[in-house]
């Protein structure tokens, strides 16, 4: 009698994986989602709260440094918020969040105070750290000092903040400096006369002048 290999029957290729546990058959070749149900609901969520938090979601100090002509800080908010078109969005423990218009930004430099400006990279107003830090809007507008480095000597210029062109210069150079120079008081009454409002930080701007005008 010849012998031959014993032929496995079903019932015996089944005993040689008793013990182990059944496995789920798809009868689909495409694979399974790995990732549990709901899972791109929540991506889709943290998408939207990151839109809220753009850049131009801004936090300014709770005190703002008073120009000429605004008696108080609420009105001093309310003008801000009509002349630069930004919204007050909620007061935390020392600082208020604001959302500007797009391309607005706060920069903080290696040294000195946090720069806010616009759109253009114009610096707008100027803030610290500290606890009692205060907001102070720049005008348009400003009388500056400029020192010659060979002689020492200083002079003074009218300058547009909003395209840094110089409108007006002192003739005379003095080691005097600032409000003490000797052509302070010709250049004020210049400056004065051209632009009467130019203590306003929200007047002359083009952006300013538009808001405020609808």
């Amino acid at each position: 009698m010849k012998k031959g290999k014993t032929k496995l029957t079903r019932h015996d290729a089944e005993r040689l994986f008793e013990g182990l546990p059944a496995g789920k058959v798809s009868a689909s070749s495409r694979p399974e989602n790995p990732f549990e149900a709901g899972v791109f609901d929540v991506v889709k969520r943290v998408d939207d709260e990151t839109r809220l938090w753009k850049d131009n979601l801004i936090s300014l100090p709770m005190a703002i440094e008073l120009p000429a002509g605004y008696e108080s800080v609420s009105r001093m908010r309310e003008s801000m918020a009509r002349a630069w078109r930004l919204k007050w969005v909620r007061e935390e423990k020392r600082e208020i969040v604001t959302e500007f218009p797009e391309g607005w930004t706060a920069v903080r430099p290696e040294s000195g105070p946090i720069e806010l400006r616009d759109p253009s990279g114009v610096v707008r107003a100027l803030y610290g750290w500290a606890e009692d830090a205060e907001l102070r809007i720049l005008p348009r507008y400003l009388i500056e000092s400029q020192a010659n480095s060979s002689s020492g000597l200083g002079s003074l210029l009218v300058r547009d903040r909003a395209n840094g062109q110089i409108l007006e210069r002192s003739s005379t150079w003095s080691a005097q400096t600032g409000t003490n120079h000797p052509d302070w008081s010709k250049l004020s009454a210049w400056l004065n006369s051209h632009y009467p409002q130019h203590r306003d930080p929200l007047r002359y701007w083009e952006d300013c002048e538009d808001n405020i005008g609808k």
